[in-house]
């Protein structure tokens, strides 16, 4: 959920003027820019200096220069080649380079350039799709840039955040040695090699995949329901196409269950995934879509099982994959004449990605470079979508017949494929309000701080009608499940944004006032984080890891922060609610995943602690 990245404090100054409500622009803050963005009187001097000594070297024509004599610069001839009688050449003068104040103007001007563009989408949204104005949005979200490594971030594989909230540095690599350790659930026992198919258990498990699966993922072609039932009633023969349906099955039986501890122990997958293994070499073996969309229904079927080592491993396996056939097609024009399946192939390669980001935020694990083509790959299109839906109300599909796979809801779909791709840009290209002093020590920089709370709130006012979300309410919550879980992130990219200023007070022992107002954002954006989250974490098993372990990061650094003493006065009184939130929230999901198993063990501890303390 949150994401390691850093930023250049440069990049940013000259954003400052639209960060900020006209009229109430601090002069300390507009001096401050001003001293960073010009130049001093020195360096504008020996600029200056600079340019008039190249000027003065380009004067000198051709003879003179070459036999190293002063040129009078007469024209069209000097002296020296009149009185000789020789050609007199002069060389046209090169352009001064730029001066350092020339430089943060175009920077200015860009950065203009760029907010304007944004602010744009507000009026463009009245009369634009929303799918097609999350599209603009997602594609202006550049790569990542260059990290900070020694910044605490807050994500379990950074070692410096680890020993601030006093832990284990190496914390990140023992839940990967734990997660690797336990077998216990990749291999289903129940399966007896032979495939005995309840159809309508496959029927039922093919609603619950539209409806709690696909909705995150939508990479399955309009027709699939004609080929789920084809199979079902007939003979799973080994190939791509009979596995992604018994991946389907599985990965739908799962989410049909009322929770994740209910489906693991009755494991209704079993017999699916198990005939779905047996075609992995033929999987590994194809080049082909179908085999993409399969490797990515791999990962996300261990993402629901809550092991997200495996999941890692599969989404590394088709993100090469998706990478080699997109290079395929851009050199040799693959499916040039079907569009549906060359969208099809770029639905799987933003679902690769999504997934890998997501785990591999947490964890040091290896990565695929998929980045690296985000800003080649066109974003979804408006290709429908598969869906499932029923002609009668509140009754499951029991034949092909009740089935409607027509892409219906599919711009709702698509309009938060587009809505999580623009966030995961967002978070991957930075998160973090810092510079880097002299010494190189880090301090806060609420002039970037207000830069990113700028992005992200344009981000969050083109949400269609259907994603959009206000302040979370324990009470009452968000109908949608990926509305849901887009306001965890939205929040929890908040507590980014102000946790350096947290973490400048826990290492200066010190707060002022310029501080504080800072650190009451992150106190509030946690808050915020946790009331949605909890209401969130049941309805998202595509992404209960990540949920879970963003819990665990972020309550774990607003202990650190409550325990400061310099920012107690600054903590609302719903902080300590939170975190007794936060321990009951993973009490439901002991015994799911070694993982969380020990952070919980961990939280629960520090909670407590601090409680009787």
């Amino acid at each position: 959920m949150t994401s390691p990245t850093n930023t250049a404090a440069s990049r940013f100054h000259g954003r400052i003027q639209l960060s900020e409500d006209v009229g109430s622009r601090p002069s300390n803050s507009l001096k401050g820019l001003a001293e960073n963005v010009g130049p001093s009187s020195d360096s504008t001097a020996s600029s200056h200096h600079h340019h008039q000594r190249r000027r003065r070297t380009v004067l000198a024509c051709d003879v003179c220069r070459s036999r190293r004599t002063r040129c009078d610069g007469r024209r069209p001839r000097c002296s020296f080649c009149l009185q000789h009688d020789s050609p007199c050449i002069y060389r046209p003068a090169a352009a001064p380079a730029p001066s350092k104040l020339e430089l943060e103007i175009s920077t200015i001007r860009e950065s203009l350039d760029h907010i304007t563009h944004l602010l744009s989408y507000r009026t463009e949204k009245r009369h634009a799709p929303s799918s097609a104005v999350l599209a603009a949005v997602a594609e202006d979200f550049p790569p990542e840039q260059e990290t900070t490594p020694d910044f605490p971030f807050m994500t379990l594989r950074t070692r410096s955040m680890m020993i601030i909230i006093g832990v284990e540095k190496d914390l990140a690599d023992f839940l990967v040695n734990i997660e690797r350790a336990d077998m216990s659930r990749l291999a289903p026992s129940r399966g007896s090699g032979f495939l005995v198919l309840q159809y309508q258990r496959a029927v039922n498990a093919l609603a619950a995949f539209s409806e709690r699966i696909h909705t995150w993922y939508p990479i399955l072609h309009p027709g699939f329901s004609d080929q789920f039932f084809q199979s079902i009633t007939g003979s799973f023969h080994n190939s791509t196409d009979s596995c992604l349906v018994l991946l389907v099955a599985a990965i739908g039986s799962l989410a049909e269950c009322d929770s994740v501890l209910a489906a693991l122990e009755a494991r209704p997958d079993a017999p699916y995934i198990e005939s779905a293994l047996a075609m992995l070499p033929t999987v590994l073996v194809e080049c082909s879509l179908r085999s993409l969309q399969c490797l990515v229904l791999f990962s996300i079927y261990y993402c629901c099982l809550v092991k997200p080592c495996q999941a890692h491993d599969y989404a590394l396996m088709a993100s090469f994959k998706a990478q080699n056939i997109l290079k395929w097609y851009l050199s040799n024009q693959l499916y040039v004449d079907d569009s549906e399946k060359l969208e099809l192939v770029r639905r799987a390669f933003w679902a690769t990605l999504l997934i890998e980001s997501e785990l591999s935020v947490q964890f040091d694990l290896a990565e695929s470079g998929i980045w690296k083509l985000d800003s080649h790959i066109p974003l979804p299109d408006s290709h429908e979508t598969w869906n499932i839906a029923t002609t009668a109300s509140p009754v499951l599909p029991t034949s092909p017949e009740s089935v409607n796979s027509a892409g219906t809801s599919s711009d709702e779909m698509r309009s938060y494929f587009l809505a999580e791709i623009a966030m995961r840009r967002m978070l991957h290209r930075c998160t973090i309000s810092i510079s880097t002093t002299s010494n190189g020590h880090f301090i806060y920089a609420p002039i970037i701080a207000a830069e990113l709370e700028l992005q992200l709130e344009q981000w969050h006012a083109v949400l269609p009608e259907h994603l959009r979300f206000g302040q979370p309410d324990s009470d009452d919550r968000i109908e949608s499940a990926t509305a849901g879980f887009l306001q965890v992130q939205y929040y929890s990219c908040k507590a980014s944004i102000y946790w350096p200023a947290v973490y400048q007070a826990i290492e200066s022992s010190e707060a002022d006032g310029d501080l504080l107002p800072h650190c009451r954002k992150f106190f509030d954006s946690y808050v915020n984080f946790m009331v949605s989250a909890t209401s969130t974490v049941p309805r998202c098993l595509p992404n209960l890891w990540t949920l879970y372990s963003s819990i665990f990061i972020i309550s774990m650094a607003a202990l650190k922060a409550a325990n400061t003493p310099c920012l107690r006065s600054t903590m609302p009184s719903q902080v300590a609610q939170c975190f007794e939130l936060a321990n009951e929230t993973f009490q439901t999901i002991g015994g799911v995943s070694p993982s969380l198993s020990a952070l919980q063990e961990i939280l629960n501890e520090r909670v407590s602690t601090r409680h009787t303390g």
